[in-house]
């Protein structure tokens, strides 16, 4: 890859994939509950990486080049938003709830961006399963309340199944922080 912003493109492009990807019917259905939430995950990675490269995604939604920190925000959080949308669409989502809980996480994460910098990766790791288990808590409230779904165990495995994952996820977002600096 040439660079960090492409990069981190074909990351969510393929997490979008993954999102949407369904086993098939000879693997038992307990399985599903282990997915992990991919999207969500390539978020807080692209988000943590705002300071260090804007992304194709960011260049091509946003022509103008903001210097100061609220530009940025703002502009991050509109990207996230409008991708929570598309979230809502590719997953039949009401409409409206990823796009609350991307936004609602991008600003936690660029809030408390110098804090998190600072985290190890396994308070990174305590830190994703926090973001997954409440969003996933708020999505199948959500879903409880608009579509009758009943309660269940996924908010918590899809958590468990994420805090697993992220270390892989650190490690590309590590990859591509050198590549950002290299550049």
């Amino acid at each position: 890859m040439r660079s960090g912003g492409q990069g981190m493109t074909v990351l969510i492009l393929l997490s979008m994939v993954f999102s949407v990807f369904h086993l098939p019917d000879s693997f038992a259905d307990w399985i599903s509950y282990w997915r992990p939430q991919w999207l969500l995950l390539a978020l807080v990675l692209w988000v943590q990486l705002v300071p260090h490269f804007r992304g194709a995604l960011f260049r091509n939604l946003f022509a103008k080049r903001a210097t100061d920190e609220g530009t940025t925000t703002r502009r991050v959080l509109f990207a996230v938003w409008l991708l929570g949308f598309y979230a809502d669409v590719l997953l039949g989502d009401p409409f409206g709830v990823n796009g609350a809980i991307f936004a609602a996480i991008a600003f936690y994460l660029l809030r408390f961006r110098d804090r998190l910098h600072l985290q190890t990766l396994s308070q990174q790791m305590i830190m994703v399963f926090m973001m997954v288990f409440v969003s996933e808590i708020f999505r199948s409230y959500v879903h409880n309340t608009v579509l009758h779904q009943a309660w269940d165990l996924q908010p918590l495995t899809l958590a468990v199944s994420s805090t697993l994952i992220w270390p892989l996820y650190h490690w590309i977002g590590q990859r591509f922080r050198g590549t950002a600096l290299r550049n």
